[in-house]
């Protein structure tokens, strides 16, 4: 598969088959993440895999309770509250494999290029090196989904996070199960409205 092709492919994947991602397939992606460019060559993305079923299903507790509070947010709108509760948002227990990608804010150092006006240029590189991973899985058949729906905080505090790490997302990882109709998810579901 070319990169343009990726590119289109990728989606945000929710539904997954159980087959085990290979571990040459996880190198692969690392690689890839690591030629994402970075802020003064700082390389801040730190990948953190969660393999372990309890401690995913203790993640997809704080994801219930986030959800729950999203959900709250359209009490006004009973039909799109409904519509919401029926999206499937996650892949926390389903998939074969949770990851967790922080900023390590420890690479910045007494002057950083690219840091002084703004130290949040390593969360903008680490989402470069989260796209390069997420576009090497859809070059060889497998796919992810980015949590959106958690407390990062809560999160750190479960998975023992060091204090350095900036947690930007909980990503599950797997084949997936569905290509949604070639299109984005929210989009074959309905709540993404065309104008």
């Amino acid at each position: 598969m070319d990169l343009f092709e990726a590119i289109s492919k990728r989606r945000d994947t929710r539904h997954f088959l159980p087959d085990p991602v290979p571990a040459e397939i996880i190198d692969i992606c690392l690689e890839s993440a690591g030629h994402a460019p970075s802020v003064g060559l700082t390389r801040p993305a730190r990948f953190l895999f969660v393999r372990d079923q309890e401690t995913r299903a203790r993640v997809y507790q704080l994801f219930q309770a986030a959800n729950e509070k999203a959900a709250d947010l359209l009490q006004a709108d009973p039909e799109r509250k409904k519509l919401y509760r029926s999206l499937k948002l996650e892949g926390i227990l389903d998939s074969p494999l949770g990851m967790v990608v922080c900023a390590d804010y420890s690479v910045l150092k007494d002057f950083t290029i690219g840091t002084v006006y703004s130290a949040e240029t390593l969360d903008w590189s680490v989402c470069c090196a989260i796209q390069n991973f997420w576009l090497a899985l859809t070059a060889h058949g497998y796919s992810m989904g980015w949590v959106s729906i958690l407390d990062l905080g809560e999160m750190k505090n479960l998975l023992s996070i060091p204090q350095q790490y900036k947690v930007l997302g909980y990503f599950c990882i797997g084949k997936p199960a569905t290509d949604y109709d070639n299109m984005p998810m929210l989009k074959q579901r309905g709540w993404i409205r065309e104008e």
